[in-house]
């Protein structure tokens, strides 16, 4: 395992050229550029705002339901995303795949690091949203990198798992929007978790974009320490699925090119 990390930061130059090709394809010759980055958040974020705060009414206290959303929502699209772009890109660069000699690694990454960057820029709205709705900034802040370091090495293994298996199994591709979409409901991306009844709250919080989802709106809307117990679930789960992942990828890795 430390021979393949030591050889995939050898190739770090490769992943960032490949995240920032993305981009730059992504954004060419388009009037708002980077800040489309901000369209799939703003009108999800839209329809949310009038159908869970106007219509249904969902009961989020005193906080602004277009902050509390907006924060699920974040958290939530960085993880989709990242598995939406990550999971045929393998098969999607099979013409690097089977002539050049580098960690396969690098390509799903590269994915993460594109959507990493779409987070990075809402996360700097959201920081603007919170000013404007005068939330207070408080200690609880600290924390934060450590809740983006538990989604990160959570999504990570997620994107390398399913790289790893569109190879074998190209169902997947149909599959995953239907999964992403039973996935996001039973998230609180919309809704508080104080709706989900006492005795599943245990079950719930075994996933772990549930956990995560709390642990930033305790932080930066209530300005609070997350729940110790339920970052701790999500951070162990999370180091399974990216260890997991990780080994999945390699063991496959040798067959990509014959299965292409």
């Amino acid at each position: 395992m430390r021979q393949h990390l030591t050889r995939l930061i050898r190739y770090r130059g490769l992943l960032w050229n490949l995240a920032l090709g993305d981009l730059k394809a992504r954004h060419r010759q388009t009037t708002l550029g980077m800040l489309w980055a901000l369209a799939q958040p703003l009108s999800m974020l839209l329809v949310f705002a009038v159908v869970f705060s106007v219509f249904v009414k969902v009961p989020v206290g005193d906080i602004p339901y277009v902050l509390f959303a907006y924060t699920g929502l974040l958290s939530w699209l960085f993880f989709a995303n990242s598995l939406s772009a990550g999971l045929p890109s393998v098969v999607s660069n099979m013409n690097l795949v089977t002539k050049a000699s580098f960690p396969r690694e690098v390509i799903p990454l590269s994915k993460l690091v594109t959507t990493g960057f779409d987070f990075l820029i809402g996360m700097a709205v959201l920081a603007l949203l919170l000013i404007a709705y005068h939330r207070p900034a408080t200690g609880a802040l600290v924390v934060v990198p450590g809740i983006v370091l538990v989604q990160v090495m959570f999504t990570t293994g997620m994107v390398l798992w399913s790289s790893a298996l569109y190879v074998l199994k190209r169902d997947l591709g149909s599959i995953l929007p239907l999964i992403l979409q039973v996935w996001m409901f039973l998230s609180p991306v919309v809704y508080p978790i104080s709706l989900v009844p006492e005795r599943y709250h245990t079950l719930y919080l075994l996933n772990p974009m549930a956990a995560i989802m709390e642990a930033y709106r305790s932080v930066l809307l209530f300005g609070t320490l997350p729940s110790f117990s339920g970052m701790a679930v999500a951070a162990a789960i999370s180091v399974v699925v990216l260890w997991g992942g990780y080994a999945y990828f390699k063991a496959l890795e040798i067959r990509f090119a014959d299965v292409m």
